[in-house]
C-alpha cells in the first residue's frame, strides 16, 4: 500500500501568502535568480496559489502559465492580474496530478511550498519531466523537514535528499542546492 502524504492549502488563509514579511525570508526576485531566466522563456509555476511567485515570474519571460488545483486560488490570481495589469499569465485550473499541458511545451516549471501537497510524487514529478522541454529547468523550494513554527506538519513535509531522490530517479539532473532560512531550494535539468 502507498502511503500518500498531502496537505493542501486552505484558500480561506490565502492572506498569509501575501503577507509583506514574506518577502524577507522567501524572496522571489532572490529565488528566481538561482534558474535564470530568460525572456523568450515559456514558464509554468505548479500550485501558483495567490501568484506569490507567478507575477515576479511574469515579469521576467514571456508567457506563465499559473496552475493550481483550487479555483479559489487562480480567481484571486486573475484579480491580482487585473490590479496590477499583468497580461502574460494564463491561470489554468489542474487535477491533483496533472499538468493541463502538452509535452514539452515549457522551458521552465517552478513549484514553491507545494512538493508535500502531492498525494503522487512520483506521478507529479513524472508529469514535470513530460511538460518540461529537453534542456528545461525546474525548481522547487519546500519547506525544510524541521519545525520552523509555521508551515505544514514537519510529518507532511519531504527532506531535502527526499526530494533529490524523487526527481532524480525520474531523470532530472541536479544543477544546484541552496539552503534558505526555512526551506530548501532545489535547481534540476531535464536533459
Amino acid at each position: 500500500m502507498v502511503m500518500r502524504r498531502s496537505h493542501v492549502f486552505d484558500p480561506e488563509h490565502i492572506a498569509v501568502l501575501d503577507a509583506e514579511d514574506r518577502n524577507v525570508w522567501q524572496n522571489p526576485d532572490e529565488i528566481l535568480k538561482a534558474v535564470q531566466t530568460q525572456p523568450h522563456f515559456v514558464a509554468a509555476d505548479l500550485g501558483c496559489g495567490s501568484g506569490y511567485f507567478t507575477i515576479p515570474l511574469a515579469r521576467r519571460v514571456r508567457k506563465v502559465y499559473g496552475i493550481d488545483v483550487q479555483e479559489e486560488m487562480l480567481s484571486f490570481l486573475e484579480d491580482k492580474m487585473k490590479k496590477l495589469k499583468i497580461t502574460n499569465v494564463e491561470p489554468l485550473l489542474s487535477k491533483p496530478d496533472e499538468i493541463p499541458l502538452g509535452n514539452e511545451s515549457v522551458d521552465l516549471l517552478i513549484s514553491v511550498n507545494t512538493l508535500h501537497e502531492f498525494g503522487d510524487k512520483k506521478k507529479i514529478v513524472r508529469e514535470m519531466w513530460r511538460v518540461l522541454e529537453k534542456e528545461g529547468r525546474l525548481l522547487i523550494v519546500d519547506f525544510k523537514k524541521e519545525e520552523t513554527g509555521f508551515g505544514p506538519p514537519v510529518w507532511i513535509r519531504v527532506s531535502k535528499a527526499e526530494a533529490v531522490k524523487i526527481f532524480e530517479s525520474a531523470g532530472f539532473v541536479l544543477s544546484s542546492v541552496r539552503e534558505l532560512q526555512f526551506h530548501y531550494l532545489l535547481v534540476f535539468v531535464k536533459e
